[in-house]
């Protein structure tokens, strides 16, 4: 099942993500827009929004070092030893107001036993549209 959904902004750590406005909107061919699916399992933003995100991230991660060329997921951290991981919060604004705050789980997989922690969100082409899937969505009801 998917639904299509209308994203005004884009949180982390507090501030709002300078995501160009039309990155979020349906275009005359089809492509762009947002839905929720619960067939795909990590989120995909397209760009430029996946790097803006990914980044903002970077920039604000403090405390654990950076784990260059890991595959596949970016950015990861060593987390080894780590009890609990205190990373920025995520937060997806949508255009009728309603906030959907992600706790840490959600958005950051934790892969034992090796110590590692990477952002759970991955990007496609501006010609595709943006997933937010199952790994997000765990614990709500949607």
């Amino acid at each position: 099942m998917s639904l299509l959904l209308l994203i005004n902004a884009i949180v982390v750590g507090g501030e709002v993500l300078n995501i160009p406005e039309e990155t979020w909107n349906l275009s005359p061919e089809g492509a762009g827009g947002t839905i929720i699916d619960s067939g795909t399992t990590l989120s995909y933003f397209v760009e430029p929004a996946y790097e803006i995100i990914k980044e903002a991230f970077v920039k604000k991660v403090k405390g654990y070092p950076l784990l260059e060329n890991f595959p596949i997921l970016s950015p990861c951290y060593n987390v080894s030893g780590v009890e609990k991981i205190d990373l920025p919060e995520f937060e997806i604004h949508f255009a009728d107001g309603a906030v959907w705050n992600f706790p840490v789980e959600n958005y950051f997989i934790s892969l034992e036993p090796e110590g590692i922690a990477c952002l759970a969100i991955m990007g496609t082409s501006r010609s595709s549209l943006s997933i937010i899937g199952t790994y997000q969505q765990q614990n709500f009801h949607i």
